[in-house]
């Protein structure tokens, strides 16, 4: 007999407490996840590693360095969160409009 986890609820909630089961040693194939709720996303800036909780559109300001970030659809399982990469590293002050995101 085996531990598995049924997870419902927004992707960032699902996200972080994935990732603390799965570094608890829970496998990854014995947990289930659905998503219901709103779709904010849970992002990491990769610049400052700091977490934003909520984002709801793209591009977004990290709240803790003050980036405008490209909201990635990569997902991170160590970490429960999508990445943020910087929008106008190449282009200094070209930001695109801002978007809601879609699910």
């Amino acid at each position: 007999m085996g531990t598995q986890m049924f997870l419902a609820g927004s992707e960032g909630l699902m996200g972080h407490i994935s990732a603390m089961a799965l570094a608890s040693g829970l496998a990854l194939e014995d947990i289930q996840m659905e998503h219901r709720g709103s779709i904010a996303r849970r992002m990491q800036c990769v610049h400052c590693k700091g977490i934003t909780d909520g984002v709801t559109t793209d591009p977004f300001t990290c709240s803790h360095c003050g980036l405008t970030l490209f909201v990635r659809d990569h997902f991170s399982r160590r970490l429960g969160a999508f990445q943020g990469v910087c929008v106008d590293a190449e282009t200094p002050g070209d930001i695109p409009a801002t978007e809601e995101i879609r699910p």
